[in-house]
């Protein structure tokens, strides 16, 4: 009779160490794997969320500032003509948009932080890019919060309304950095948006230096 040979337990350890070590291997070559198939989706889906967010709050307090500041075209700007009634030139006021920049500024911000860390839920399917799992399995949580400070500036556009008319309008110009946080992952957003505050509709041609120096204001 042929006698069992003993595997030496030196062997099997070493086996079991390889055993160990290739699932340790495998399961990190899959995470980096699907690491790279999800990032980009949850990447974009974070975006999407923080800029919806931030476009609500910032919306809303555009708004109310208007409504409760009566913002019309002559708080920002005023139409000098000559003797003649033509258009001389047309003059920003500057103490009033840098005194409405920074009251818009500080009121948009303060409502972004008053928001705080706001979180929204999305179907794990969503984030795998593929178009069968739309909306199905499991909801995952993004926590979406205001990162830094939002900065507004008052702009104009000088165009052509119609024969001999010119329309001036007038934007606040707003950006605010957001971020989104999924598990495993975080993501910063800059976002941007123009609101009209005011405009008119200007009868005669309007000078080149007054569309200049509404610019430099």
């Amino acid at each position: 009779m042929k006698r069992r040979t003993r595997k030496n337990p030196q062997i099997r350890r070493v086996i079991g160490g390889l055993i160990f070590v290739s699932v340790i291997i495998l399961l990190i070559f899959s995470f980096i794997k699907l690491d790279k198939a999800v990032r980009p989706s949850a990447q974009m889906q974070a975006e999407q969320l923080s800029e919806h967010t931030a476009y609500q709050i910032i919306t809303d307090t555009v708004s109310r500032y208007i409504a409760e500041s009566d913002c019309t075209y002559s708080k920002f700007s005023t139409i000098v003509y000559d003797e003649y009634g033509n258009v001389s030139s047309v003059e920003a006021l500057a103490e009033n948009i840098n005194f409405i920049q920074s009251e818009l500024t500080s009121e948009i911000n303060e409502n972004l932080h008053i928001s705080g860390k706001t979180q929204a839920e999305i179907p794990l399917g969503n984030i795998s890019g593929s178009y069968l799992l739309a909306d199905k399995g499991p909801v995952i949580k993004i926590g979406i919060c205001p990162v830094g400070t939002a900065e507004v500036k008052l702009v104009s556009t000088f165009d052509t309304a119609g024969i001999n008319q010119t329309r001036h309008r007038i934007y606040a110009e707003i950006s605010a950095d957001m971020a989104s946080s999924f598990p495993l992952y975080s993501f910063e957003t800059k976002v941007k948006f123009d609101y009209l505050i005011a405009e008119t509709i200007i009868i005669g041609d309007v000078p080149d230096y007054s569309v200049r120096a509404w610019a430099e204001t």
